[in-house]
């Protein structure tokens, strides 16, 4: 077995998935805080006016696959506010080819961002897998993040338009008998 052929074997199913169902989100790199990003020494959150957590132009990123865990818990008077928690699963060659930066080093992206189906998540868990002379697979959970509500002095990611395409309204002919 050459394990540069079985890599190239599954990188061409991949790219051939994602080309009849794949989805994608888009990746926000966080910017150190020695480059870019600044915090208040008393209170950990962003300046008013500058500063704060910034991050990179987002990158679009094809994923393999996105499992949405909805919050159990409720929406309640008392103040809860239910998040989703997402699982994406996506080449780590695509993440190279994106530009992404040591997509193989997970304590990088830690603090990244990305957004999904209309909703930025924070990065909480970053893991590589299926070493075959290269890696594979990055495997992604984020938490959903509600931007405006709890980064109120950062810059944040840049905002991203929601594309709501309206369901069909009848079936493809080629589905009909």
């Amino acid at each position: 077995m050459d394990p540069r052929r079985e890599l190239g074997q599954i990188r061409k199913h991949y790219r051939q998935h994602h080309r009849h169902v794949g989805e994608h989100i888009t990746w926000f790199e966080f910017i150190n805080f020695n480059s870019g990003s600044t915090l208040d020494d008393i209170y950990d959150e962003g300046n008013v006016g500058a500063g704060g957590k910034t991050y990179a132009k987002g990158v679009t990123l094809p994923v393999l696959m996105v499992t949405e865990t909805e919050d159990t818990k409720r929406a309640i008077p008392e103040g809860r506010q239910p998040v989703q928690v997402v699982n994406a699963v996506m080449s780590i060659q695509d993440a190279r080819d994106a530009g992404l930066n040591d997509p193989y080093e997970y304590q990088r992206h830690l603090n990244d961002m990305f957004f999904y189906d209309g909703r930025y998540y924070s990065v909480s868990m970053y893991r590589v897998r299926g070493r075959a002379s290269d890696d594979v697979l990055i495997v992604v959970e984020g938490i959903e993040v509600y931007v405006d509500q709890e980064m109120p002095f950062d810059p944040g990611p840049e905002t991203m338009g929601i594309n709501d395409l309206p369901w069909p309204s009848t079936l493809p002919t080629f589905l009909v008998n």
